[in-house]
């Protein structure tokens, strides 16, 4: 197993696994349920944020081609002080990976398996994306490639069935900004803005990974795009067939809304299409958090990130576990504590803080290589 070993994916790998990653586990837990009926609006707000956001990230990767956020960390900082905020972000990767797991496992025991044990359901799942990591990036990036068109296929169905089931209120939808903007940007600020568009943080360990790595920013931006759109459609669907007061109530609002689908007495009780799509969502969310805290383990021990993946594996499995006592507590730190306190500097806050120096240390190399070249 050699450090050197070069993975890459391609342009449309990378497209598909940013856009499965983002509608991942929204279709778990939801977003923009606060805003009520204009969740949807909320959500296109926030993509525009997203797309802002992944052109950032570009700008940075772009200064250094092929470096990844580990290896602009050690440029900026030194060797030393740049390990230090990489393992930062090796534990905040691991961490959001255990919370990921943790949603499908609540999933899986609340809807079809719910005498199992929730342990027995997520280190079912971990064995599964051990061994796709194992095998590489490139085939992490053709597994997505497979699936997408039952994941995209199964979601538009969904709106469809429910729609000739005759289940859609489209008046649920008014009044259209009865308060005004100010309920929706408190719940985009910081709710929105961090989940799901800004953990494509872990994105910035991956794209340097891409062939043709100069059309990565418009192809990403694309990506960003449709799953925003996908998941506007999700919480159409989910206000239109549930309502802005149940949509509030429910624990699994899109599962809730696709249970109300009844054709030719015969088309019912499609939970197994849901749990698909999230399995496959989550699968994703949490291999891409899963890889991009191997890369930063590789970086800071300067050891193939293989050797890694059945401890950290462990790591992430007791996590999930042990991250809260049931669905209620884990749902409540994950949008009230996650967002303020994790979330935002990481996604944000240092990121934006390390530009003006890197900007300033690429143009001295840069200078350097000049001058060398001119002798």
């Amino acid at each position: 197993m050699s450090k050197n070993l070069v993975e890459k994916i391609s342009l449309w790998q990378l497209a598909v696994l940013i856009f499965i990653f983002e509608i991942g586990s929204v279709a778990v837990v939801g977003v923009g349920n606060e805003s009520k009926q204009d969740a949807w609006l909320a959500v296109a707000i926030a993509t525009g944020i997203g797309i802002c956001l992944i052109s950032f990230y570009m700008f940075l990767l772009k200064k250094l081609p092929g470096k990844n956020i580990f290896e602009i960390f050690t440029f900026c900082f030194g060797k030393w002080f740049g390990k230090v905020i990489s393992f930062l972000y090796v534990l905040y990767f691991v961490y959001i990976a255990s919370r990921v797991l943790r949603d499908f496992g609540e999933l899986i025991t609340t809807v079809i398996f719910e005498t199992t044990p929730i342990e027995v359901v997520m280190i079912t799942m971990m064995m599964v994306i051990c061994y796709m990591l194992y095998l590489g990036l490139e085939v992490f990036g053709r597994t997505a490639e497979v699936f997408l068109p039952y994941v995209f296929s199964f979601i538009l169905l969904i709106g469809i069935a429910i729609l000739l089931s005759g289940e859609m209120e489209f008046e649920n939808l008014q009044p259209v900004l009865a308060e005004g903007f100010g309920p929706i940007m408190k719940h985009i600020f910081p709710k929105l803005l961090t989940f799901p568009f800004g953990e494509l943080v872990a994105f910035l360990v991956i794209i340097p990974a891409v062939t043709h790595f100069d059309k990565a920013r418009k192809v990403s931006i694309i990506a960003v795009l449709m799953s925003g759109f996908i998941i506007m459609y999700q919480r159409f669907i989910a206000i239109v067939t549930l309502g802005p007061k149940q949509l509030e109530r429910t624990v699994f609002p899109f599962l809730s809304a696709a249970r109300e689908i009844s054709l030719l007495q015969f088309i019912e009780r499609v939970d197994l299409i849901v749990v698909f799509i999230v399995m496959f969502g989550i699968i994703t969310k949490v291999s891409v958090f899963f890889y991009a805290g191997l890369k930063g383990l590789e970086h800071i021990i300067n050891l193939p990130y293989r050797y890694f993946v059945f401890p950290i594996a462990a790591i992430i499995c007791y996590g999930s576990v042990q991250i809260s006592a049931n669905y209620a507590e884990h749902i409540e730190e994950g949008l009230k504590f996650i967002p303020h306190y994790m979330h935002v500097p990481f996604q944000y806050l240092i990121p934006i803080s390390i530009t003006p120096l890197f900007i300033w240390k690429v143009k001295k190399q840069q200078r350097g290589t000049d001058k060398h070249g001119s002798v």
